[in-house]
């Protein structure tokens, strides 16, 4: 399927593209906040971005433009972060989908990358059932495990499964699962992937400038179910990773196909299931007020 962008339409195009795409418009959502030394601070926008185009491609949707600042709580003491406050975020990611809606597209899937918009895109979701509203809202943040989902599949179906793997791939990724490196931010993953994305802004050579392994102060927090402060007192390099000195283009290839195919699985089911977002709006409408 050809990728339809917002921002590549002409004004006449509009009414066609809604239609193509069922109504559904995929917002990217990510952050600008340091991802090591080696990855630049607008990566999570990077990635989000990649993940609704290849998704696009698999399901039709128009794809809007990125909605770079999100929440960034903390960390903020490295530079290139970029914190917004907070009501502006709701307000601005709530007149983002007034105006998609405004002109046309009834279904709004945020394509969310990064964690730390979890809690934020969770209230926002939340707050806008407090007015009627013509369109639907949901949120996605897809996940490429290697331990318990690419891994696994290789060595039950060979290679093949993933056809852009080579033997050395498959070595990276039992060296990454047996030895139990760490993973989570500026990681194996993102580096892969922003390998294949956007290889000119890679600068492995920054490996080793920051330790993105755990200092293990949070950790009682963090066994407590404390995440906040538990994950920034282990990882205070805003870096939370075994150096990926071994990753790859091909396995960023990979898993930028699987994250984009779970992001087409979902709006898929957003289509065919939008009758129930109808349906609760119209229920819900006389408890609304001015209504």
């Amino acid at each position: 399927m050809a990728l339809i962008k917002w921002s590549e339409l002409r004004e006449e195009e509009f009414e066609d593209a809604v239609k193509k795409s069922d109504g559904l418009c995929l917002v990217p959502v990510g952050c600008f906040e340091m991802h090591g030394q080696h990855l630049p601070v607008r990566t999570d926008v990077y990635q989000a971005e990649a993940i609704a185009e290849a998704a696009a491609k698999l399901e039709t949707a128009v794809v809007f433009p990125a909605f770079e600042f999100g929440a960034v709580s903390s960390l903020v003491e490295w530079r290139g972060a970029v914190r917004l406050d907070p009501h502006l975020m709701l307000d601005l990611l709530e007149n983002y989908c007034t105006e998609i809606a405004r002109n046309g597209f009834d279904k709004i899937m945020l394509v969310n990358y990064h964690g730390g918009n979890t809690g934020f895109l969770g209230y926002f979701s939340s707050m806008l059932g407090y007015k009627h509203r013509d369109f639907s809202v949901i949120t996605v943040f897809p996940h490429a495990h290697i331990h318990d989902e690419m891994l696994p599949n290789v060595e039950k179906y060979g290679l093949s499964y993933y056809p852009d793997l080579t033997e050395e791939d498959l070595d990276v990724m039992r060296d990454y699962v047996y030895n139990q490196h760490v993973g989570g931010h500026g990681c194996m993953l993102e580096t892969c992937v922003m390998l294949y994305i956007h290889p000119e802004l890679v600068r492995m050579d920054r490996l080793g400038t920051v330790s993105g392994l755990p200092t293990h102060k949070g950790d009682r927090f963090v066994e407590a179910g404390v995440v906040v402060p538990g994950w920034g007192l282990n990882f205070p390099n805003s870096y939370c990773a075994t150096d990926p000195v071994r990753a790859t283009a091909r396995l960023g290839k990979v898993m930028l196909d699987i994250l984009a195919e779970k992001v087409a699985k979902a709006a898929r089911v957003f289509k065919e299931d939008n009758k129930y977002f109808v349906e609760q709006r119209e229920k819900k409408r006389p408890h609304y007020p001015n209504n």
